[in-house]
C-alpha cells in the first residue's frame, strides 16, 4: 500500500492536508437536555455536569463511554482548549447529527443543519488564551429529514437500527494565515490529458501567487506559477509525459495510480499557505449496456456495506476503516456500496489508494414533503461537492428502494423530484454515474440497478430469463419484484446490475436475514455460489452487489460477524467471485 504525499496519519480530510491541525477528539463534558431547556438556561456559557463522553462517538455507542439507548433529542458538549499562535483558526466538524449550534467563550459561532457533511466555522474573532467551546446538538424522529438506517420508533425494527445523536465524526482545529486556500476541486480529463484546479482563496490580496507542483512517484512532472487577479478561478495544466506508457497514468481497479499535488500561496517570496492533495485519472462511460473505466470494460463485483463498526457508525481509527476494505479485497470483490451512510473521508481515501471502487449513497428520508425536498437539496449538494474529488467514487445513489418516495411509481411530483435530483447531481458532477432510485421504479438513471432476494440460483435465472420483458415493466409470474421503471419512464440501453441479492443468515444466529436461514456452512456456500453463478450467466447484466459485509444489530446476514470474523472460509467466497 502506497500513501499519497498528502497523507498525515489520522488527518480527517486526506484530500487537502496541512500539518498545522489539532484533534478535539477525546473527553468532553456532556449533558442530556431531556426537557430542552439548555438555551433558556444559558448552557452556552458553560454548564455543570458530572458526565463525560468520548468524542466522536454518539452516546448510544459503547465507545462513547455512556452507551445509553434511551431517547434524548437534545444533548450538550463542552471542552476547553488553548489558543494557538496562528493568525486564523478554523473549527471543523466532519459530522454531527442533526441540528448543531456552536458557541465559543459564550459567543455564538454558527449553526448547521444536516448530519452527513463537513461544516466549518472561523472562530478567530472569539478566541482567548483559554477557550471554552460549547456544542448543542438536536436530533429527533422526524421522517422528512435524511436519516438513513436510523430508526424513528422506540425499538429497532426491520433493517433500521439504533439512532445516532450528536457528534459522530471527528472534530478538529486547523491553523492558518490570513490568506489561505479555502477550497480546491481537482478535475482531471483523460481525453485532453489535462487537469483543472478550481480554487477559492480566503483573505485574497493583490500580489498573491499560486504555485502548483504536480508529481508522480515523487518526480515533479509539471509546475505552474501564476500571479492571481481574483480569489475564485481555475487553472488548467497539461499532464502528458513520455514517462507514462500511454502519456498519463490512469487510476484503475487494483492499480490505483495517483498524482500528488503541492499547492503554495505566496507574496513577495513569503509563503502564506502550503497544502497537499492528490488526484487520479478516471473516465467512466456506458457503451451498449457495458460499463467502461478508462475505455476498458469492467464487471462489478460489489459488497454492500452498512458502515457499522463495533463502535456503531463511527470507526475507532483509520486502521479499522482500512481493515474492512482489505477484507473486501481478500474475498474477491472489487467495489463497495456504502449503504445509507456518508462514510468518514478516510474510507474514500483508502479506496483511492487501494484501487477499490465505491458508491456514494444519500441517506434516505421516509416521507415526502416540502421539508424533505429542502433538506435533501441542501445536504446532497454539500455531500457531492465534498466528495467528488475521490477517483474511487464511480456512482452516486440518490434514492434507494423508493424510500421517501413511496408513490413514485405513479406520483408525478415524486417522479419529478427524483428526476430533478438526477439532473442536479449530474450538474454538480457530470463525470460519474447517477442512480435515481436504486432497486426499482427508476426514473432517469445511468445504471439500471435491481434488488432481488431469490433463494436459489434457479429462481433467479427463471425470473430474469427474459430480461427484455423485465426492463419493459412486463409481468413476470411469481417474481416478487416491483417494476424496474416508474410509469412514463423507459429503458434506454443502460447497463443493468443486480445491486442487492443474497443476505443469507444462519439459523444459529438471533436476528434475521433474507428468506430461509441456513443451518450449515455448506448450505451457506451452496446458496451463495448458486445465486452468484446465476447472475454471472445473465449476458445482459454488468455486475452485482452482495448483501452484506457484516452483521448489524438485528440484521445477521453478513459474510462476517460484527467483530469481523468470517462465517465461512474467505478463500471460498473469493473463488466464487473470481471464477
Amino acid at each position: 500500500m502506497k500513501h499519497t504525499l498528502s497523507y498525515i496519519k489520522n488527518h480527517p480530510r486526506p484530500t487537502l492536508t496541512r500539518p498545522s491541525f489539532k484533534h478535539l477528539n477525546g473527553e468532553w463534558q456532556f449533558f442530556f437536555d431531556y426537557e430542552n431547556v439548555g438555551i433558556e438556561r444559558k448552557y452556552h456559557q458553560g454548564f455543570e455536569t458530572s458526565l463525560t463522553i468520548n468524542v466522536p462517538f454518539a452516546y448510544q455507542s459503547k465507545a462513547s463511554g455512556i452507551y445509553l439507548k434511551d431517547r434524548c433529542d437534545t444533548v450538550w458538549y463542552q471542552r476547553n482548549f488553548k489558543r494557538h499562535e496562528a493568525v486564523r483558526t478554523l473549527l471543523h466538524f466532519e459530522g454531527s447529527d442533526d441540528h448543531t449550534m456552536v458557541w465559543l467563550n459564550g459567543h455564538f459561532v454558527g449553526e448547521n443543519l444536516g448530519g452527513y457533511h463537513r461544516f466549518t466555522f472561523d472562530i478567530t474573532p472569539y478566541l482567548q488564551e483559554d477557550n471554552l467551546i460549547v456544542v448543542r446538538a438536536h436530533d429527533d424522529y422526524d421522517t422528512q429529514k435524511p436519516r438513513g438506517k436510523q430508526k424513528w420508533q422506540t425499538d429497532n425494527f426491520g433493517c433500521w437500527y439504533t439512532e445516532t445523536t450528536g457528534i459522530w465524526k471527528p472534530v478538529w482545529l486547523e491553523y492558518l494565515n490570513h490568506t489561505y486556500l479555502d477550497s480546491l476541486l481537482i478535475k482531471p480529463s483523460l481525453d485532453d490529458m489535462t487537469v483543472t484546479f478550481d480554487y477559492v482563496i480566503n483573505g485574497f490580496q493583490p500580489g498573491v501567487t499560486l504555485e502548483l507542483d504536480i508529481l508522480f512517484d515523487g518526480i515533479s512532472i509539471q509546475k505552474s506559477t501564476q500571479l492571481l487577479s481574483t480569489a475564485k478561478s481555475f487553472i488548467t495544466l497539461p499532464i502528458k509525459t513520455d514517462s507514462a506508457q500511454f502519456k498519463v497514468h490512469t487510476w484503475r481497479l487494483g492499480e490505483p495510480n495517483l498524482y500528488d499535488v503541492v499547492i503554495r500561496l505566496s507574496k513577495n517570496k513569503q509563503i502564506l499557505d502550503e497544502a497537499k492533495s492528490y488526484f487520479g485519472f478516471t473516465k467512466w462511460q456506458t457503451i451498449n449496456r457495458g460499463i467502461y473505466l478508462n475505455d476498458e470494460p469492467i464487471y462489478l463485483k460489489m459488497l454492500l456495506d452498512q458502515g457499522y463498526y463495533e463502535s456503531d457508525l463511527t470507526p475507532k481509527d483509520e486502521a479499522e476503516i482500512m481493515h474492512d476494505i482489505q477484507l473486501t479485497i481478500d474475498t474477491g470483490f472489487n467495489g463497495i456500496r456504502k449503504h445509507q451512510k456518508i462514510e468518514d473521508d478516510r474510507f474514500y481515501y483508502y479506496c483511492d489508494i487501494l484501487g477499490m471502487v465505491s458508491w456514494l449513497e444519500m441517506p434516505s428520508s421516509y416521507e415526502f414533503g416540502r421539508t424533505a425536498q429542502d433538506r435533501f437539496i441542501n445536504e446532497w449538494t454539500k455531500i457531492v461537492r465534498q466528495h467528488q474529488h475521490h477517483p474511487s467514487i464511480m456512482s452516486y445513489v440518490i434514492f434507494n428502494e423508493s424510500w421517501g418516495l413511496h408513490h413514485i411509481k405513479s406520483n408525478k411530483a415524486e417522479q419529478q423530484f427524483s428526476l430533478a435530483m438526477y439532473h442536479l447531481t449530474k450538474t454538480l458532477d457530470p463525470t460519474r454515474f447517477a442512480i435515481s432510485n436504486d432497486g426499482w421504479e427508476h426514473t432517469k438513471s445511468d445504471l439500471i440497478t435491481i434488488h432481488h432476494y431469490a433463494q436459489t440460483g434457479e429462481q433467479l435465472s427463471h425470473i430474469y430469463k427474459d430480461m427484455a420483458l423485465m426492463l419493459n415493466n412486463g409481468f413476470v409470474k411469481d417474481s416478487s419484484v416491483r417494476q424496474v421503471f416508474a410509469e412514463g419512464f423507459y429503458y434506454n440501453n443502460e447497463p443493468v446490475l443486480i445491486s442487492e441479492y443474497g443476505g443469507i443468515a444462519f439459523s444459529s444466529d438471533t436476528g434475521w436475514g433474507y428468506g430461509e436461514k441456513v443451518a450449515t456452512k455448506e448450505a451457506f456456500i451452496e446458496r451463495l455460489d448458486g445465486l452468484t453463478k446465476a447472475i454471472k450467466n445473465m449476458p445482459s447484466v454488468s455486475g452485482y452487489c452482495l448483501t452484506q459485509t457484516t452483521d448489524v444489530e438485528q440484521e445477521v446476514n453478513g459474510i462476517f460477524t460484527r467483530d469481523r470474523k468470517p462465517k465461512v472460509d474467505m478463500s471460498i467466497i473469493k473463488k466464487i467471485n473470481i471464477e
